[in-house]
């Protein structure tokens, strides 16, 4: 038999690494030519725009390198590649991108290094050798933008834009799902809430979830035959909820806001209303230790009471804190949302509002942060969202999970707010020295420092990297501590 032609099994290799460049070039959105005549240089990328599909007349030159035997010293991390010497004086005289693209292609695996960022200097051209990360330089489509960059001339001045990305985005909008079916109103034989409130005592049952307006009374509860009966001066009448809740008018819409605010407020026995911060909060405990709240979707739950040690006397309780909300309820597109604003409330005893309650609200407002705000509205909303118990009456109004917003472009955290130890000071507020010690001397008034702020606001947070303390309120259990009352009982002083 005549001899005939054959190809070598180096030939096949070559070829398929060629053919697997062309695949990821495809995968990656850019187009690759192989030349016919090679010389060093085994074809070029035309790289295309990500979002116009525009082909951008820039090019990178490629050479490709395949085996089916590993690399020298190759691990599961990297290996290294030692170039012939006049391949590599070849890439470095021209004026185009060279990429070196080495496979394994039976295993459809690639790695690719940028010829002159590979030998910057004479030491490492004298070397010939190129270091492969396979975890950083992997030839696939995630390598797309670096061959943009790399090809852009940097007097172009083209932007190209990242890899599109989007992001979930949580409101603090609570939306409600289910609301009494009827509405009842009648004329009212009462124009203020102290005199009502007096008649429904003088019942012996304070009943709730029913307000005056315009000389009438309005409630979810039915005004027939109920205690709140006492309230009327006429013959209630009945109207579907949702004529309400539908209303353009805005004065209907305004009363019906309120009603549900109302409701909502007096739906959950833990909560007390602050008429003058027009907020609620959680009340004391009967033993004024912490209670904890909150655990639900995204939070663990955080000590929505609790007492916190006097810095003057650490045997002392200095004051209690007391997680607080206000509400507003809005029509969005024609849902109903409760929007939660966190807040704080600070007391001596659980019950008679701190004497520097100011100084420790404007304390707290200067270190909340983002992540605080955020942690503090999950706890509110799982608070907000939990199931009556056999102890509780049904609520009126229940709420579904925080409306969530999906955007095409990812936000970086960071320019939502620090946390607050990390840095990053209001802009108003002093970047000196001073400016520190203007919180510290604020603070000290109020009998307290910094840090037992920072452990409240940041109480519960699982991604804070700031060290964390000791929660005050158990160190105050487990040290016997003296309430306020008993201080002043036993007739202890707090210094200042």
């Amino acid at each position: 038999m005549a001899d005939r032609k054959t190809v070598t099994r180096q030939t096949f290799i070559g070829e398929k690494g060629i053919a697997l460049i062309e695949r990821r070039c495809l995968e990656m959105g850019h187009l690759f030519h192989p030349r016919r005549v090679d010389h060093g240089i085994d074809g070029h990328i035309d790289l295309v725009d990500p979002d116009s599909r525009a082909v951008l007349n820039l090019t990178l030159l490629v050479q490709s390198k395949a085996q089916d035997r590993r690399f020298s010293g190759e691990t599961d991390d990297g290996f290294h590649y030692v170039c012939d010497q006049r391949d590599l004086d070849h890439w470095l005289s021209g004026n185009s991108p060279v990429i070196l693209v080495l496979s394994h292609p039976e295993s459809h695996e690639a790695w690719w290094a940028e010829v002159k960022a590979a030998f910057p200097d004479a030491v490492s051209r004298a070397s010939r050798v190129v270091h492969i990360d396979k975890h950083t330089q992997r030839f696939d489509r995630d390598a797309a933008q670096a061959l943009l960059r790399l090809a852009m001339p940097r007097t172009a001045g083209l932007y190209l834009p990242p890899a599109r990305t989007t992001e979930v985005l949580t409101t603090n909008l609570l939306p409600v799902m289910e609301m009494p079916p009827t509405v009842y109103l009648a004329p009212a034989a009462f124009t203020d809430y102290r005199a009502a409130g007096a008649a429904l005592d003088a019942r012996g049952r304070r009943e709730s979830g029913w307000m005056l307006r315009e000389g009438l009374v309005l409630s979810f509860r039915s005004l027939r035959d109920s205690p709140l009966r006492v309230l009327c001066d006429g013959d209630p009448e009945r109207h579907e909820t949702r004529e309400w809740a539908d209303s353009d008018d805005l004065d209907t819409q305004y009363r019906f806001a309120d009603l549900l605010s109302r409701s909502v407020q007096d739906s959950y026995p833990e909560l007390r209303w602050h008429k003058g911060c027009k907020h609620m909060h959680f009340r004391a405990t009967s033993h004024l230790g912490p209670r904890k709240e909150g655990r639900g979707p995204g939070s663990r739950g955080r000590t929505v009471f609790g007492p916190h040690t006097s810095k003057a006397d650490p045997q002392r309780v200095g004051f209690y804190h007391h997680a607080a909300l206000r509400t507003r309820f809005r029509r969005l597109d024609g849902v109903w949302y409760c929007q939660l604003e966190p807040d704080y409330c600070f007391t001596t005893d659980g019950y008679t509002e701190h004497p520097y309650a100011d100084r420790l609200i404007a304390g707290i407002k200067r270190l909340d942060r983002h992540p605080a705000v955020r942690g503090w509205t999950l706890v509110w909303a799982n608070y907000l969202r939990k199931e009556a118990d056999l102890f509780t009456e049904p609520r009126p109004v229940q709420f579904g999970e925080l409306a969530t917003v999906t955007v095409d472009r990812g936000i970086d955290d960071r320019s939502w707010g620090p946390a607050p130890s990390a840095v990053a000071p209001e802009p108003d507020q002093d970047l000196s020295a001073t400016g520190q010690e203007s919180l510290d001397t604020l603070l000290a008034v109020a009998d307290t420092d910094t840090q037992d702020l920072l452990d409240l606001i940041q109480d519960g947070d699982e991604d804070t990297d700031v060290p964390r303390r000791r929660n005050p309120g158990s160190k105050a259990r487990s040290a016997g501590l003296r309430t306020p009352r008993q201080g002043r009982a036993s007739g202890a002083r707090r210094s200042r």
